[in-house]
């Protein structure tokens, strides 16, 4: 059947489904018939009636609020709401970005049984959309509010929409299947340019192993002590690695850092110290014009132990703005970020780079290094893409310029540091859901922290970020990657599962022929299962591509049970014929 015969079926298909949901569940409210609204109650200054939801007809709450006085908008059965096995809550809602927003779930004592803020996620990362909010309850439910409150501390005036709110059992499995309706972001949508930071300047077999995991650039320190002397520059070590790196059709992000002895010794504060930084940045555009060349200016500005003794977003302005304007003498063409900010720093940033020189930069990069859940940045980068956007429109991109895992983990209870089995394993789980996550949330560019283990001590995280041991061995966080990166090659990303369950997330990718679906969650000491239909299902495989064991699930489904500490599981279809 050509695809153009199927949409409309796929579109048939996808309602009845939806519909199935529906008589699953118990419907706290939909929003469509004449007693929608009855049980709900407004406390503050604000209105509810009907609106547009997320799908027909949906609840609209016209606020006015502060920091100090929230509104609130509260349901409270008429009569008991039912027992269900393992429930689960479930709504569509849709905000301004001015206000916090909080669902709060109690239980008939009064009780707080949830109390979670309403954030963007890797399905929704935008501020502004309809988002889809999943939490499990551990009791009967009894009284729920969705409390909102400004950001600031001016008055807010908006308004929020929500839709759907479901109580439905989370004891049953979700299904996956070829040409399964997904959260599509936008007609084009390119993964980012992956690259890898490293140390050594010679290290050609560790490089040959980078680009064959999939990564086409490096990121380097181009010390300004090492290039300077006595005025003039020299940039042998540096081209040797250039060559090296053009050679395997790779390029190189530049930082630009640190102090010269002759120039002050540590970070360049008088006119003199920041003029001469300016010449040295402008000679480094020169030299490397018209080269597969990125540049960053300095590193984690915003930390003491980069910017001694203690980070001045005014100080680091006043070296930006003549290092950047020098080099775009010397190159227009050059592409120059900001210092990679040490985790998401917005209030650092904006105070660092004001609408008059943004328009300068091509980028801006961030350092995230959230504590063992990739996925929480989502917030975050929300938030930055947002101030981007409204500072300095589209033309500036947000690189993900520096982040990592240490298989050197906290729980030292295990022993072996940086070198057991299960931290390494603990690492590649993370890399690969640190990969998914920045291809999923839309960063232009994304740098994994570190090629090569800095050292041999397995108890400092700092020597154990390696995707490679310090003699240049395989991790199997380089494995993960390597499996990871090659299967999305050929394949198109083509958006996510809109509706996971709490804690799982699953990306589509479309090739030629077939389909693949990456599924995984992020919620310790707690299993999620799905079920696949085994109509054109090729393959069920783990992190690292070895065959995953299935066991029979409802009639024409294979049942799959993961947990966070499996890591990834990727499902490959046959994909319809296409046009």
């Amino acid at each position: 059947m050509e695809l153009r015969h199927l949409a409309p079926v796929l579109a048939l298909f996808a309602s009845f489904l939806q519909a199935k949901a529906l008589q699953n569940a118990y419907a706290i409210d939909t929003f469509e018939n004449s007693t929608s609204l009855a049980h709900w109650h407004v406390s503050g200054p604000g209105s509810l009636r009907l609106g547009t939801g997320h799908g027909g007809s949906g609840a609209l709450l016209t606020f006015r609020t502060q920091q100090q006085s929230p509104v609130t908008v509260t349901w409270t059965p008429s009569s008991p709401v039912p027992n269900v096995q393992n429930p689960r809550l479930s709504l569509w809602i849709r905000s301004s970005e001015d206000v916090e927003v909080t669902l709060q779930v109690n239980d008939a004592r009064g009780k707080s049984m949830v109390s979670v803020p309403i954030e963007p996620s890797l399905e929704h990362p935008q501020e502004g959309e309809w988002q889809y909010v999943a939490v499990p309850i551990k009791k009967r439910l009894a009284h729920l509010g969705i409390l909102i409150r400004s950001r600031s501390h001016t008055p807010v005036q908006g308004d929020v929409s929500f839709d759907k709110v479901l109580l439905s059992s989370g004891k049953d499995a979700f299904r996956l299947g070829p040409e399964q309706p997904i959260q599509a972001r936008s007609s084009r949508w390119d993964l980012p340019i992956m690259g890898v930071n490293i140390h050594l300047l010679r290290d050609e077999a560790s490089v040959d192993l980078a680009r064959a995991a999939g990564f086409r650039f490096v990121r380097m320190d181009l010390l300004w002590s090492n290039v300077e002397r006595r005025g003039r520059f020299r940039f042998f070590a540096y081209d040797l690695l250039v060559r090296q790196l053009e050679a395997r059709n790779m390029g190189v992000l530049w930082i630009l850092d640190y102090g010269h002895p002759d120039h002050g010794g540590g970070v360049p504060r008088s006119p003199e110290d920041i003029a001469a930084f300016s010449h040295f940045a402008e000679a480094v555009a020169t030299h490397y014009r018209g080269r597969n060349v990125r540049y960053e200016i300095w590193n984690e500005p915003n930390n003491a132990q980069f910017w001694a003794p203690s980070p001045d977003p005014v100080e680091y302005a006043a070296l930006l703005r003549p290092a950047v304007t020098a080099m775009r003498r010397a190159d227009p063409s050059a592409i120059i970020s900001s210092g990679g900010i040490s985790n998401v720093d917005l209030g650092y940033l904006s105070r660092a780079v004001d609408r008059s020189f943004g328009p300068m930069l091509s980028a801006i990069s961030i350092h995230p290094y959230p504590k063992n859940k990739p996925e929480s940045i989502a917030p975050a980068y929300s938030a930055m893409r947002s101030w981007i956007k409204k500072e300095f429109g589209d033309a500036i991109e947000l690189w993900d310029s520096e982040w990592g895992y240490s298989s050197t983990l906290s729980d030292a209870d295990s022993g072996g540091g940086g070198k057991s089995e299960r931290h390494r394993k603990t690492q590649a789980i993370l890399a690969a859901r640190e990969i998914l996550t920045v291809w999923t949330l839309g960063f232009s560019l994304a740098v994994w922290y570190d090629l090569r283990d800095d050292g041999k001590d397995p108890d400092d995280p700092e020597q154990n970020y390696g995707l490679l041991d310090s003699d240049g061995h395989e991790k199997p966080a380089m494995q993960a990657v390597r499996h990871l990166m090659d299967s999305a090659t050929n394949r198109k990303f083509m958006g996510m599962l809109p509706q996971p369950p709490p804690g799982v997330h699953a990306v589509r990718f479309e090739g030629e022929k077939d389909e693949l679906t990456i599924v995984w969650t992020d919620v310790p000491n707690r299993n999620a299962v799905f079920e696949c239909v085994r109509n054109n299902l090729v393959s069920v495989t783990d992190m690292m591509g070895k065959p995953l064991d299935t066991k029979a699930g409802s009639k024409g489904y294979l049942r799959i049970r993961i947990a966070e500490n499996t890591g990834p599981v990727y499902v490959l279809f046959r994909a319809p014929s296409r046009p």
